[in-house]
């Protein structure tokens, strides 16, 4: 990963700026008709939409994200399959962070570089920005058609692009087994390893193995540090959630 040029941060800085101005605008006061409109209201409802953008995408995705989160029920998982099966061009571009490992394991196609404005690009034609939190407190996400502000997102992309590395080039990335995912998944919704080993099927001494190898990828020595960082890199996800799940994607959980 080479250095970043001060003209691209500031480029990053500006575009960010006009970015959130314009959903202010049609969040507060109205903006025109069909340039910024609300995507979705919370996380749940952004989640369950996201799919909805992949489906409809017919050739390229320019994915800009500042940080990039773990999500314990793998949601990324069949839109990303889809996605390479399909043969769209682009890929997510992400800001390093410690647990780059978990995401080198769910997005193997994702490229490190500094990055300062998160969003994303379908086709050229369609764009997705977070925005402020909503009255009732929730977070947003907002469409935009305006190919003024796609075509500068689009150019910054290909200008982030060009200092970034593979993610699974950067030092440091450790490669984690499908199971080892999914101990990550109960270990952040506060499962301990005895229920771990039950709930996937496999021994204490397996899922100590699978600890050890986590802290590995996550630079850590402790459970308590391996707590905090997977706090601040993980999706929030109720733990009985994580729970139903692995117990339904039991006999289809990865091998060693």
């Amino acid at each position: 990963m080479t250095t970043e040029p001060p003209d691209l941060t500031a480029r990053s800085w500006a575009l960010r700026a006009e970015v959130a101005r314009r959903v202010a605008d049609a969040m507060y006061a109205g903006a025109p008709q069909g340039r910024m409109r609300l995507f979705a209201e919370g996380l749940s409802e952004i989640n369950s939409r996201l799919p909805a953008l992949e489906r409809i995408t017919e050739s390229s995705i320019f994915n800009l994200q500042p940080r990039t989160f773990f999500d314990p029920l793998r949601r990324e998982r069949e839109p990303n399959q889809r996605t390479r099966l399909r043969g769209i061009r682009g890929h997510m571009i992400t800001a390093p962070a410690v647990h780059l490992s978990l995401l080198a394991a769910c997005h193997p196609d994702t490229w490190v570089a500094p990055v300062h404005i998160a969003g994303l690009v379908i086709d050229e034609r369609l764009a997705l920005f977070p925005g402020p939190l909503s009255v009732r407190g929730k977070p947003t996400a907002w469409l935009c058609d305006d190919p003024d502000l796609i075509e500068a997102f689009c150019d910054l992309w290909v200008r982030v692009q060009d200092v970034a590395v593979p993610i699974r080039d950067i030092p440091g990335v450790v490669e984690l087994t499908e199971r080892q995912l999914n101990v990550v998944s109960l270990l952040s919704a506060g499962a301990k390893d005895a229920t771990v080993a039950r709930l996937l099927g496999v021994s204490a001494r397996t899922v100590t193995s699978d600890v050890s190898r986590i802290f590995e990828a996550l630079h850590v020595s402790t459970r308590w540090e391996a707590g905090m960082v997977l706090g601040q890199a993980t999706m929030p996800v109720p733990p009985a959630r994580v729970d139903r799940l692995l117990r339904d994607r039991r006999s289809h959980v990865a091998g060693p």
